[in-house]
């Protein structure tokens, strides 16, 4: 899978799976997000209920909502190398998750997207705050392994061509 997630992609990935039921591992190319969130977190959730795993290859890189679509993955594997990044999200006019308080609800689409495709309570919000802390919306941070680890993002980091 690669490119920008947009408003097609959970159709098309209806198809996809349509039509080869028997995937059980989707690959991340270059992703560097999504230009409808709306359609990124149905299709993500879709795809969490197929129980299939996400790889990102070494020569993979995934940023903002692509990040988010590759949580779905039972087992998310990444290989050393791979780019992952996050940053902080800002809407139409302008407001960004880093200008609003904690407990503000607006927090919740994505915290509740976390929940919804299987982490805890606890998992999403660590998740979710370290995503807005480390990066403005207008720029990216690129995970550590280790980070990537200790936040759940994967269950596993790989050496490169292995």
């Amino acid at each position: 899978m690669s490119g920008l997630i947009n408003s097609y992609t959970p159709e098309q990935l209806k198809d996809i799976f349509g039509a080869h039921p028997q995937i059980d591992t989707i690959v991340l190319g270059q992703m560097p997000g999504s230009i409808d969130d709306e359609a990124n977190l149905a299709g993500a959730a879709w795809v969490a209920a197929r129980g299939v795993n996400t790889y990102l290859p070494q020569e993979g890189s995934i940023a903002s909502g692509a990040t988010d679509f590759f949580l779905v993955g039972k087992r998310r594997v990444v290989e050393e190398g791979a780019e992952v990044g996050v940053h902080s999200w800002a809407d139409v006019t302008g407001v960004t998750a880093r200008d609003l308080p904690r407990d503000d609800p607006a927090h919740e689409r994505y915290i509740g997207f976390y929940e919804g495709i299987g982490w805890t309570r606890a998992q999403a919000e660590a998740f979710y705050f370290f995503t807005i802390e480390k990066a403005p919306a207008e720029d990216i941070y690129l995970m550590t392994p280790q980070e990537m680890l200790a936040t759940g993002l994967a269950t596993e980091v790989m050496p490169a061509n292995h």
